[in-house]
């Protein structure tokens, strides 16, 4: 019986697929930030895609591409100044919300599905936006309605929050404060420079060629970080994996529910990486490593430390060996168990707590590459 519900149940939703030649239609909008405004500023958008690019011009420009049903829906459609959160000078895309309950917005990250009504409810996502309460679906319940925002910020350094709540986030060559914010969508940032947040409630997040400080908030999602440069990360990954390359940084954290933490081909000072379920690797390139702490519910944590490390490493497991492939080593005993091991005058610190897992501890080399 249940069988055949699901096949029900698949046949309906191929059923309901929407015409894709439906007619839409489009609108444009651009506003500017009013002029005087110097600190802080933000950007929100209900559904749709959100670019964030340097522009040329000393103020904020945004402008927006309106999809929508019908042509009174997309006249209806405005930017519009208000006091964001914090009374924060925000430019906001107003749509019709009294009008309109549920706002279908068809491209997500991926590919379109088409949702019965009579399943709508399972899968659409309820928030507040501009005062009301409306949900989005990506499935053929509600009203086709949402707006692609390319965001121009000035050449300077700035302040901002960029919220985007349904739909993907990127952020380019800009540099300041910011904060990247969707509830659900994922979120790329590439070639930025300064104090950065990337926080998504469910997708993934990634950021290339970054300098600065990083943090990376997802619920549900992997962080994905390569060739960063600056003071600190920070990965707080729900469900999902933290994977970091060529990375130069005094701190790194990572704290996973459930997934990897890897660090790979990188330079760091500190590194805290703490996971519930999931292995921790980390590959050192450089010789200012100080500290590592690691721990683990269930899952192993190798440490490739380059074959001059020196180094003191003591593991405190549930279960779980310890495998040591530098031959120099000194083994570290506790009443005749062995807890860890000592090489030349131990100067990075390592402290490993493992539920059950293994510690291994080897020069790096083609292996660690393989992990990539």
């Amino acid at each position: 019986m249940r069988r055949l519900l699901t096949l029900c149940a698949l046949g309906l939703l191929v059923l309901s697929a929407p015409d894709a030649a439906a007619a839409e239609v489009t609108r444009t909008l651009r506003a500017e930030l009013a002029p005087g405004v110097t600190g802080p500023f933000g950007v929100e958008n209900l559904a749709g895609a959100m670019h964030v690019v340097r522009g040329s011009g000393p103020t904020l420009v945004a402008v927006a591409t309106v999809h929508a049903e019908s042509a009174e829906l997309a006249d209806a459609m405005r930017f519009e100044q208000v006091a964001g959160k914090e009374g924060i000078p925000t430019l906001r895309v107003i749509y019709p919300l009294d009008r309109v309950g549920t706002v279908r917005y068809p491209g997500g990250d991926g590919s379109s599905i088409a949702v019965p009504e009579f399943l709508s409810g399972l899968v659409g996502s309820g928030t507040r936006y501009d005062g009301r309460k409306v949900r989005v679906t990506g499935g053929s319940g509600g009203t086709l309605i949402y707006a692609d925002v390319e965001v121009q910020v000035p050449a300077h350094a700035v302040e901002a929050t960029f919220r985007n709540v349904f739909g993907s986030l990127r952020g380019e060559g800009v540099e300041g404060k910011m904060k990247f914010d969707t509830d659900s969508g994922s979120i790329k940032v590439e070639k930025a420079r300064g104090t950065l947040i990337l926080d998504t409630g469910s997708g993934n997040a990634s950021a290339t060629g970054i300098e600065g400080s990083l943090t990376c908030d997802t619920g549900s999602g992997n962080c994905s970080i390569d060739g960063f440069k600056g003071e600190s990360i920070t990965c707080d990954v729900g469900s999902g994996n933290v994977h970091i390359s060529a990375a130069s940084a005094q701190r790194v954290s990572a704290d996973t529910g459930s997934g990897n933490v890897r660090v790979l081909d990188s330079d760091v000072e500190t590194l805290n990486a703490d996971t519930g379920s999931g292995n921790v690797i980390l590959e050192s390139r450089g010789n200012r490593l100080a500290r590592i702490r690691a721990d683990t519910g269930s899952g192993n944590v190798t440490l490739r430390l380059g074959p001059d490390a020196s180094f003191e490493a003591l593991a405190d497991q549930g279960s779980g060996d310890i495998i040591n492939r530098y031959a120099d080593a000194q083994p570290i005993l506790k009443r005749k168990e062995l807890i860890g091991y000592r090489r030349g005058d131990g100067r990075t610190r390592i402290t490993v707590d493992t539920g059950s897992g293994d510690l291994t501890l080897e020069p790096g080399g083609d292996s660690a590459r393989n992990e990539r």
